[in-house]
């Protein structure tokens, strides 16, 4: 009787570990050209992603653009003022390449549930607006 409730505990418990899923699921963003506008939004399924603030009292992004000089900025979504589970990506490209963003955090925990932490990278090809490809 006693290994019965410490298998039924054990289920129970591990079935309270947050998972994070991500919209879109593939690696790829779409391709952005220089001098045109450029707008891509993630978001992140599983729970309520953690607030961290910075000394000020701001939000922290739970993510960054490498490499930063190429006119596209990482925020949260406008409609995301609580959950942070929205990302944002905005700008102008100034020029060609590859930009790597990169999304981590970790899930706000309940009593019976494992801190569950993640990471996502994405690619976004910039292409010269001259180009015919």
């Amino acid at each position: 009787m006693k290994k019965s409730l410490a298998v039924f505990c054990l289920l129970i418990v591990s079935g309270c570990t947050l998972h994070a899923e991500f919209s879109p699921e593939i690696n790829e963003l779409n391709d952005g050209l220089v001098g045109q506008s450029y707008y891509a939004q993630i978001n992140i399924f599983g729970g309520n992603v953690a607030t961290l603030t910075n000394s000020y009292g701001d939000r922290e992004l739970l993510g960054s653009i490498s490499p930063g000089d190429m006119g596209l900025y990482l925020t949260y979504c406008d409609n995301d003022k609580y959950d942070n589970n929205c990302l944002q990506i905005r700008g102008v490209p100034t020029k060609t390449g590859v930009i790597k963003v990169s999304v981590s955090g970790f899930f706000n925990v309940a009593m019976f549930q494992k801190s569950s932490e993640f990471d996502k990278i994405y690619t976004i090809t910039i292409k010269d607006s001259d180009s015919p490809y």
